[in-house]
């Protein structure tokens, strides 16, 4: 309808022409022209000549600059890190159950007369302490529980051996005795009786016991055989006790017991001041009478010697008598002063005679 375009519109079009003829002789911004090299690529040769490392990325631009120095000599090696050097564990700190056994200890009453969840003996040695301890509590009234902990393990506080047997031990039939055993460590065991037990024998003879097999484990050097000493002395002090717990219950001495205020904690580190009490009188009694038998050896055998004990008086020459050399019915006599000494002390010889003027 209209013969003439606008003045703008004619000018949009010449602005777009220029500008596209001045694209097609040179690139714009960071356009890349199509008749570039192609870049460089890695032959064979080269590829296994890096993976044998006779090629190192980089020398190869620096060889104009370094001239035949090598490359290694114009660089300082840099330090190599310090590893933080980890403090050895004290082998005298105390360590916790560990938390995956915890149950297997002290959640329930053990099934087993030993208790090692954490393995401490070797199959075999697990056989026959449990075997040991079977038999003992087939032929004893008194069964044996062994709880086995490390050397150094740290019992937590409601997992103390008195509340243990108060938890699993009070209620049931017959008499337990109930062992904390440190592995490898003997000295630190901690011995629980049942009630009826701690009354009859009393703590002196329970300290006793554990103190006996404590002995009789430190006289070996292998911490399994140490535990097979325990437990064998263990074994046989019960065997006494089960004796006095029967004249004790034909008595009747056992009634109106409470459970609660008779237990008692037995451990080595010191002994009840009964126990000690009677040490120092049976001490005092050794004393006395080897003193008393020593004394009695020494009079016994003075006395015998001087009983014993002969002396060989000298010859004596007599002065003759009216020229004879003797008179007639009368011989010389000759008197030592003390039969008891010896002649070489009596100086002075009196004829018996003489004394009497």
């Amino acid at each position: 309808m209209h013969r003439f375009l606008p003045i703008h519109l004619l000018l949009t079009l010449g602005l777009a022409g220029y500008l596209s003829a001045q694209s097609e002789d040179a690139p714009i911004g960071n356009q890349i022209p199509l008749n570039w090299p192609e870049l460089p690529s890695w032959t064979a040769e080269e590829l296994e000549m890096l993976r044998s490392g006779e090629l190192v990325l980089g020398v190869d631009l620096f060889k104009d600059t370094l001239g035949a120095s090598d490359p290694e000599d114009l660089f300082e090696p840099l330090p190599e890190p310090e590893v933080p050097v980890e403090p050895e564990p004290d082998p005298n700190l105390p360590t916790p159950i560990p938390e995956d056994v915890y149950a297997s200890y002290f959640t329930n009453r053990p099934a087993e007369y030993l208790i090692d969840p954490q393995g401490m003996l070797s199959m075999q040695q697990q056989k026959d302490r449990q075997s040991f301890l079977d038999y003992h509590a087939g032929d004893s009234e008194i069964d044996i529980h062994i709880y086995l902990f490390d050397t150094r393990q740290v019992i937590p506080s409601d997992a103390q051996i008195g509340e243990i047997f108060k938890r699993h031990f009070s209620r049931g039939k017959g008499l337990t005795a109930l062992v904390y055993y440190y592995y490898g460590n003997p000295d630190r065991a901690q011995l629980v009786t049942s009630p009826e037990l701690a009354k009859v024998v009393g703590p002196g003879a329970l300290h006793s016991a554990l103190k006996h097999s404590q002995e009789q484990a430190s006289l070996k050097s292998e911490p399994a055989s140490q535990l097979e000493s325990f437990s064998t002395a263990m074994s046989l002090r019960l065997y006494w006790m089960e004796k006095e717990i029967a004249e004790a219950r034909g008595e009747g001495r056992l009634a109106g017991l409470d459970d609660e205020e008779d237990l008692l904690v037995v451990e080595s580190k010191e002994a009840p001041p009964e126990v000690l009490k009677k040490d120092h009188k049976l001490v005092l009694f050794i004393f006395v009478l080897s003193l008393a038998i020593l004394s009695g050896g020494l009079l016994v055998a003075w006395r015998k010697r001087v009983k014993t004990k002969r002396y060989h008086f000298p010859e004596v020459e007599a002065q003759p008598l009216l020229s004879a050399p003797h008179a007639a019915g009368v011989g010389a006599v000759i008197h030592f002063d003390n039969a008891t000494l010896p002649p070489s002390l009596q100086r002075e010889q009196v004829p018996d005679y003489l004394r009497k003027m």
